[in-house]
This record gives C-alpha cells, structure tokens and sequence, in this order.
C-alpha cells in the first residue's frame, strides 16, 4: 500500500486498500480488505461497516499495512487470518498445509448425498478420506452426517497435526480419525471390503501447470497438493486401483477434478470396475466432482 495519510478512517482505508489490491490483479480485492482490516481491529465485518468514520491510527495502522504488504506479496489471505470458512464453519490453516477452496464444497455435497440415499442415512456409515489437508472434507461429513466414521490420510505431518486440531475444535475428533502416510497405506487393515465411501480431492494440476499458477497457490500451497503428475491423473489412477480393495459392494467414491479432466477421470474409474460414473458441476457450472459406485 502507498504512502497513506496518518487519519485514514475506515472507508477511506478500505477504498485506497482495495483500489491497491485491485491493481495487483488480486480477486475479491473489496473483500480481502475488509477481511484484513477487519481482522486488525478485532471486529467483525458487519461491525467494520457500522463504523466507516473511525479513524485508524497508530499501532492499527502499522498492523494493517503489514498485512496489506504480505497479501500483495502473493501470501494467501487464509493463512495470513489464520482461518478460513467452509460449509458454514471455520476452519483453521497454516503455513505448509494446503489452503482450502469454496469449489470443495460441492464434493462435500456430492458426497453427503451418497450418504443418505434416498433421504435415509446409512446406519452407521464408514468413509476413507485419501488426502485430507486442513481436514475439511471429513470433518464437515462428520459434522453433517452424526452416525459417520471418517479415517483419513495425510502424507504431510503438518497437514495431519493441523487437521486433528481442526477435528478438536469442531467437536469431530470421537469420529474423525487422521492416519500420517500416503494414500492407503496407513489405514487400518480391517477396513477393508467395509468402507461405504471413498473420498479425496487429490493433487491434479499437470506438473509443467504449476509454474503458471498465481502467486498465492504455487508459492504458497506445497507443491506435494498441488502436482498430479505430467498429466495431471497420477492420483486418479492410485486412488481407481485402491478402491475395489477398500470399498464395500455398492460403495462409491467421490472425486474433485480439474475443469477440464471429467472425461478423463471418468474413464480411469470405469476402466477399474466403477459404474454409473458421472461428472458434477461446481456453481460456475464447471466440472468440478465424478463419483462412481462399485459392485
């Protein structure tokens, strides 16, 4: 942010801060500066609003232009609040760990709903999360679905710490149990054959993609989360050769993708024995989840 007067009051820092943003190329430039500022002075949004005539001063300011400074530097604005919100609930984030993306939520749909067919839950569902980050997918299943068991996987030990804290704070941890290693491997043996659901949203850019992307996702998410491989379906193909073994008959799996890799993935599944593959669209109306059932 330019040199700005000592006074500013709160519309006018929120003016000057998103014209700022907005010349980086940075989305939501209006929403970031709310959030950032907002966040300095301790309120809410709603209570920023009801308070555009304070002026911001001193030790304030300072602190807002720090954040400004490392938001227009490519950090994420998630890991710079420490949190982010998710199906109507806050999660945590961190340094190191995949920030999540409002686009998941439609495989939490997606998945929720298979479920509960027919509008009747399973009695006491068991779902296998490949991947899980933050935490976000199971634990908001778990949180949706009060009958449901969740073990998921995370190669990445801060991403395994983090969700389990995720998993504390948002009452899930009894059901929601978080295993360090890659893919299948460090899951309980006895799950297998018993899994109602298989889920994840796996690393699918193409690795020459990576280089390409905004400063916030390939300088800031670990590139292990990010690089599916030279054509972006390494993963797809790991998860399809593992679900036979670990889902029950009738099981399916849920999978997000890549815009452009429904095609794709729905074929990899099918080619492992899945069926009544189809491809879901996110809110933009582009291919964002394929699920599958098996047996």
């Amino acid at each position: 942010m330019g040199a700005a007067p000592a006074n500013m009051t709160v519309r006018e820092l929120i003016r000057v801060t998103s014209e700022y943003f907005a010349g980086k190329d940075i989305e939501s430039a209006k929403l970031n500066t709310e959030r950032l500022l907002a966040d300095v002075l301790g309120v809410s949004r709603i209570e920023l609003f009801m308070q555009f005539d304070r002026p911001v001063l001193g030790s304030e300011l300072d602190r807002f232009r720090t954040v400004v400074k490392r938001r227009a530097g490519g950090e994420p604005l998630q890991q710079i609040l420490g949190e982010t919100e998710f199906y109507s609930r806050v999660f945590k984030v961190a340094p190191g760990v995949f920030v999540p993306r409002p686009e998941t939520e439609r495989l939490v749909a997606e998945a929720a709903n298979l479920l509960t067919p027919d509008g009747h839950g399973l009695v006491a569902p068991l779902a296998v999360e490949v991947g899980c980050g933050t935490g976000i997918i199971g634990i908001s299943l778990a949180l949706e679905l009060p009958r449901l068991t969740v073990h998921a996987t995370d190669v990445n030990p801060r991403a395994v710490a983090l969700a389990r804290r995720n998993a504390h704070l948002l009452g899930a941890e009894a059901r929601v149990h978080i295993h360090q290693g890659s893919r299948f491997d460090p899951l309980p043996g006895h799950l297998q054959g018993q899994v109602d659901l298989l889920v994840s949203n796996p690393p699918y850019i193409r690795h020459d993609d990576i280089a390409g992307l905004p400063e916030d996702v390939k300088g800031h998410d670990p590139h292990t989360a990010l690089d599916g491989g030279p054509d972006g379906l390494v993963f797809y193909r790991a998860l399809a050769a593992g679900m036979g073994a670990w889902l029950r008959p009738g099981g399916h799996i849920a999978v997000e993708i890549g815009a452009d890799q429904g095609e794709a993935v729905s074929g990899i599944l099918a080619a492992s024995g899945g069926t009544e593959v189809r491809v879901s669209q996110d809110y933009a109306e582009r291919d964002r989840v394929v699920v599958a059932r098996v047996g």
